[in-house]
Formats: structure tokens, sequence, C-alpha cells
């Protein structure tokens, strides 16, 4: 009797033993292949942004819905992602790094914009930054990317601070200003850059922020201003999702480059901006999807030279290696 009980009991331990496995490898699979109710994406009224809304013409991406809430500030952008209410977030890239310095759980899924800023003048004799002694300069807000950016290139140019006088306003206030005649140097990023062209027949484009920095950093290497950056816990709960929206977004953005035209209605109807002003505007905006890895280099080059001049804008470090999403 006391043999068969024994029996049973071993019995009952492997069978107790193989559910136990079986549940875990269950479980496995399943965490390995969740699919989330739906994909928060949040971003600016900006160039990276009009490939989302190829994204979300086409429907889904494989079954899952995408969600896309359009933000006014970056300052309203970082208060979501802190809260984590948003999967992926749009943002510029020291913005990125500064969230990341100060614990935000984030990783840089991608770099999508590469260079957007250029000196635009109504004055025909400024070609150089040289040309810009004694100059009023208008640039986006003090601090900001445009800011610390033409402060790069002043240096560069063996001017000292002061040399070039800095005013700052939004970029849309300083487009109009030009447009109308009252402002004759400015940093403007696109589609502000395209805006005063068209409108104002004495602006010039004197510089391309991309190409000076070519010509300082090196010719291969690029100028990463805004990316992606997902929630830590998104990615690990659902690495496929992640996977599928990285490649959709890649697709819509190589799509949007390679058709303007075409993609120029969705952001006329979408992003308030005049179809003719997009496809302009996309002849002096660099968008080019890579993931966080693929941009390792030159975002810490970026970060680099932001740090030199201003800690602050990047949070006082240049941050580590697990900033950057593994492929």
């Amino acid at each position: 009797m006391r043999g068969i009980k024994a029996l049973v009991l071993m019995l009952l331990a492997v069978i107790l033993l193989a559910v136990g496995c079986t549940t875990r490898d269950s479980t496995g699979k399943k965490q390995a292949d969740a699919t989330p109710e739906k994909i928060v994406v949040q971003a600016p009224l900006a160039p990276p942004t009009a490939p989302l809304y190829k994204i979300l013409k086409d429907g889904q991406v494989n079954g899952v819905k995408v969600e896309l809430i359009v933000y006014k500030s970056v300052e309203e952008a970082t208060t979501r992602v802190v809260k984590g209410e948003a999967d992926f977030t749009v943002l510029p890239i020291n913005v990125a790094a500064k969230l990341y310095n100060k614990q935000a759980d984030i990783s840089l899924a991608n770099v999508s914009t590469w260079g957007i800023l250029s000196l635009v003048t109504t004055d025909k004799q400024a070609q150089n930054w040289q040309d810009l002694k004694g100059k009023e300069l208008y640039v986006g807000a003090q601090g900001s990317t445009p800011d610390v950016l033409t402060q790069y290139f002043i240096h560069k140019n063996n001017m000292q601070a002061g040399e070039v006088k800095l005013a700052y306003l939004n970029s849309p206030e300083i487009a109009q200003l030009m447009i109308n005649g009252i402002v004759k140097y400015a940093v403007l990023p696109e589609p502000q850059t395209t805006q005063v062209l068209m409108k104002n027949s004495q602006s010039m484009v004197a510089r391309d922020f991309f190409a000076d920095w070519q010509t300082f950093e090196g010719n291969s290497t690029r100028l990463p201003q805004a990316g992606m950056v997902v929630r830590n816990d998104f990615a690990r709960t659902y690495p496929k999702a992640l996977t599928e929206f990285q490649n959709a977004y890649k697709s819509a953005m190589e799509w949007t480059v390679a058709n303007p035209a075409e993609a120029a209605p969705l952001v006329e109807s979408n992003m308030s901006m005049p179809a003719a002003v997009f496809i302009r505007s996309m002849e002096r905006t660099h968008l080019f999807f890579a993931t966080g890895a693929q941009a390792r280099g030159d975002v810490n080059t970026y970060l680099a030279r932001l740090l030199d001049i201003s800690p602050e804008m990047v949070g006082g470090k240049l941050p580590d290696e697990k900033f950057f999403l593994t492929d």
C-alpha cells in the first residue's frame, strides 16, 4: 500500500512539474507575441510627423491601431513621456538625451531628421557667417537647438560671443516678421524657411546648417536633430509590435521622401501646411530613417558638441550605451 501511495505521489509531482514547464513555455511565447491594444505616438507639427499621417491613412500596423497625439510644446511632450502616457515620442535628440539622463525609462528608437535649419536673410551681401558681425540675428528660443547650433557656427567661424547680437522669438513669429520685411537675418527650420522664401522675394538661404556641420565635422557626419524615443516597458513587453512599428515608420518615411507631391495632401489636411510649401520644403529637409543603434556615432558627436557649449542642453553628460535601442 505504501508503495502504491509513494508511486501516486511521484506521478503527481511529475505531472505538476510538466504543467509548470508548459505554463512557463506558454507564458514565454505569449510574452514574445503579445500585442498591445493600440500604439500611442506623440509628435509635433514638424517634418518627421508627416510619415505618421501615411501610417494613419493606411490604417493599422499589423492589426494594431495607432493613435497620434500632436503636441504644441516640448514641455507638454516631456510631461507625457515622464508619466508614461505615450509609447513613442518624436523629440529633439538633445531633449531625449536630457530626459534619459534624468532617469526617464526610455530608449532612442530611431533618428529621422538630419538637419532642417538654415540661415535666411534679405541682405544679398550676407553670404557667410562672418558677414553677420554687428548684425542682429533672430533665433528660436534661448537655449534651444537652433540657438546652440548658431553659437557653435559663430565660434567655428572665429567670432566671439557678442559679435553677433542674438534676438530670441519662436520660429513662426520670426518667419512672419521676415515675411513682412521687419527682420533681415534669421535662423529658421523647415517649413518656415520655405514659407519665407515663397512670400518674400528678397529672402534667400545664406547658409545650410547641414552642409556647414559637415564642413566642420566631416563629410560622412550627419546632423541628427530629431528622432523617436520608446518606453522601455513597451519595448520589453511588445518586442514584435516594436519591430513592426519601426518598419512601418521607416517605410512611410521612405514613401514620403520619394513622393512629396502625393504626401502633400495628407500634410495639408492634417498639419495646416499648404501642399506647395511642403513640397518645396522637402528640398531642404533631410529625412532619413536610422535605428538608434545605427545613429549612435552621429548622435554622440552631436551631443558632445552641445555639451561643450551648454551642458544643460543634454542633462549634464553624454548618455550611456543603454540610451540607444538595440537592433
